[in-house]
């Protein structure tokens, strides 16, 4: 059975005790803890030990957040921290982050923030914090654009109660989120459905008040709608038919101005867009197939209700 990757992400050195805590909480829970220090992350043989970590957030469904007062180290020699790093892999990759900062080292976030703009800003001593990057880190996650709740915790058990709550709230959301989503389905499924008994009717009232080229060019769509070329020619080449153009152009080179390009890669390949409009000889033989199989078919139509191809043409 599959269960949910945990990502634990803080300073290793002052939150050992948290992390530990945190481990047996999370597998508590029956979800799967990846922490670093425990050999959770696989360390590539061409990755830096760095990116191996950032690697592994990607593989991840929730991403914990702890901040304390040791800045940590640096990401291969750059300016932020491996956790500032892993945090902003979390939020590139959607991961719902949660985020925990020690209460003291709180307090003296207020007070770096306080001061910040003063004189003497740098002679000033935060006793909970070895470094104001921590200050800095802390200010990008609470003004992130969205998930940028932070919550300050004095002990584990404070960590321990918060967990609970958001993920409680996390599974509730998507309960709540999975009944919206089915509600909005079926009303779309109404929807098609009125719309189909719309195109119905509408089009039993022009066969039956219309006069005939009206009634064959509605049998011409029909026909049009359940063949796999016009859609293959519109999803693809975003050409667009209609019942007068197949019947006018004698075959698909013709349609396609004699831009249809065979390239020599093997199997049922096709491009997007064009000209040229590219795909392999099996895709193009069996285009040309079913375009003259749909012509052929409208032709044999017009032919029956006695209804020439010029004049047709000039059927709207």
């Amino acid at each position: 059975m599959a269960v949910p990757r945990v990502f634990v992400s803080s300073t290793c050195y002052d939150l050992k005790y948290i992390r530990e805590n945190i481990r047996y909480f999370i597998n508590n829970m029956g979800f799967e803890s990846i922490l670093s220090e425990d050999g959770d992350v696989f360390y590539a043989p061409d990755q830096h030990t760095h990116d191996a970590c950032l690697t592994e957030v990607q593989n991840c469904q929730m991403f914990v957040l702890i901040i304390g007062g040791r800045y940590g180290g640096s990401y291969k020699q750059e300016d932020k921290s491996i956790t500032n790093k892993e945090y902003e892999e979390a939020i590139k990759n959607k991961i719902p982050v949660f985020a925990l900062v020690e209460k003291n080292v709180w307090s003296d976030h207020f007070v770096y923030q306080k001061n910040r703009k003063n004189k003497n800003a740098e002679s000033i001593i935060y006793p909970n914090a070895d470094n104001v990057k921590i200050f800095d880190f802390i200010d990008e996650v609470r003004k992130s654009e969205n998930n940028n709740a932070i919550y300050a915790f004095g002990d584990f058990k404070d960590i321990e109660q918060y967990l609970k709550k958001q993920w409680a709230g996390l599974l509730y959301n998507f309960l709540v989120n999975s009944i919206e989503t089915k509600k909005v389905k079926d009303l779309f499924e109404e929807i098609h459905s009125a719309t189909e008994k719309i195109e119905y009717y509408t089009k039993q009232v022009a066969l039956n008040v219309g006069d005939v080229h009206t009634n064959i060019l509605i049998k011409c769509y029909d026909i049009m709608l359940g063949s796999g070329v016009v859609q293959s020619l519109k999803g693809y080449w975003g050409i667009e038919l209609s019942p007068q153009i197949v019947i006018g152009e004698e075959s698909i080179d013709v349609l396609c101005n004699n831009n249809i390009k065979i390239d020599s890669s093997e199997g049922d390949s096709i491009t997007l867009s064009g000209p040229p409009y590219v795909c392999s000889k099996i895709r193009y033989e069996s285009l040309k197939r079913q375009y003259k199989e749909l012509r052929n078919t409208l032709l044999k139509l017009l032919s029956e209700e006695k209804i020439s191809a010029e004049d047709f043409k000039n059927v709207k």
